[in-house]
């Protein structure tokens, strides 16, 4: 959407989070108030940037024969996480580890002003392996918070 501010607000908070909040690691945590053990790897996707494209004269096509100025969105570049949550199809392990993506993201300063299922997304298998490689049946879940632009 042309002059949204949405994902300019929310490269500059992918730039302010620590390295940390990002970075494949494996572990359990007590993340309190949960007094499970939860897995503790990342928290958010792996961010690579922010772009904006150049401002040249590039026009387009118009239906009627003239030409009008394109719009060229903005990107932001990140690690491809999976995909949103479906709550009704995770064990009490996966809810634990859900919330402690939030514990934890709260626990060091942080706080989401969009949480819900569709910002909480999941991948399968190993995430060094293409895509293409990772299985559902892998059983090797992760999980990642999205959506800190508001």
């Amino acid at each position: 959407i042309q002059h949204d501010t949405h994902l300019a607000n929310e490269s500059k908070n992918y730039q302010r989070f620590p390295d940390w909040m990002s970075e494949h690691w494996s572990g359990l945590t007590f993340a309190l108030p949960i007094r499970n053990l939860a897995r503790c790897g990342a928290i958010v996707p792996s961010w690579y940037g922010y772009y904006i494209p150049d401002e040249g004269e590039e026009t387009a096509e118009d239906g009627e024969g003239g030409r009008r100025k394109r719009y060229l969105s903005p990107i932001m570049l990140m690690e491809d996480c999976g995909v949103p949550i479906v709550p009704e199809e995770l064990t009490r392990k996966d809810i634990y580890a859900c919330c402690s993506l939030l514990t934890r993201f709260h626990y060091h300063g942080w706080l989401h002003n969009s949480f819900a299922s569709r910002n909480i997304l999941i991948s399968y298998g190993d995430h060094t392996f293409y895509p293409y490689r990772r299985e559902r049946e892998d059983n090797q879940k992760r999980f990642r918070l999205i959506d800190f632009g508001r």
